[in-house]
């Protein structure tokens, strides 16, 4: 959709942050060279999902900043946050990979523990009868 999506938000972010009243409407968004943005409503709803701005709810016209997206302007940037938030991201894959094959082995070992009862109760049952066998 957008190549350079980060530049994009980049610049945004400071026209947002740089307004009197930090809102702007989507169709005043900027590309890098300060024209125009095409596809306004796309861009907005890539800068909602990221937390950066909310969409008045009425048209859809008014994107107002949001406390995350001021902090974010403030400590430097959205190039800036992405550069402090990927160590986190890999972190956070490990970790979530860790959790999903600590899952597995807790449901491999289930398995494992129904499977010897289920032989458990067969060999008992085997050994009564087999004492009936050869009782008779």
């Amino acid at each position: 959709m957008f190549e350079n999506i980060d530049e994009l938000i980049e610049v945004n972010l400071e026209l947002l942050y740089n307004t009197k009243s930090q809102y702007m409407m989507r169709i005043n968004f900027k590309d890098e060279f300060g024209f125009n943005l095409k596809n306004s409503k796309s861009f907005a709803d890539v800068l909602v999902k990221k937390g950066i701005v909310v969409l008045e709810s009425n048209q859809g016209f008014r994107c107002d900043l949001t406390e995350l997206g001021r902090q974010i302007y403030e400590k430097g940037g959205w190039i800036k946050y992405l550069e402090t938030i990927e160590p986190y991201a890999k972190y956070k894959a490990m970790v979530t990979m860790d959790n999903q094959v600590e899952r597995i082995e807790k449901s491999f070992l289930r398995k494992i523990m129904i499977a010897s009862i289920i032989i458990l109760t067969l060999c008992f049952f085997l050994t009564i009868i087999t004492v009936e066998i050869y009782h008779k």
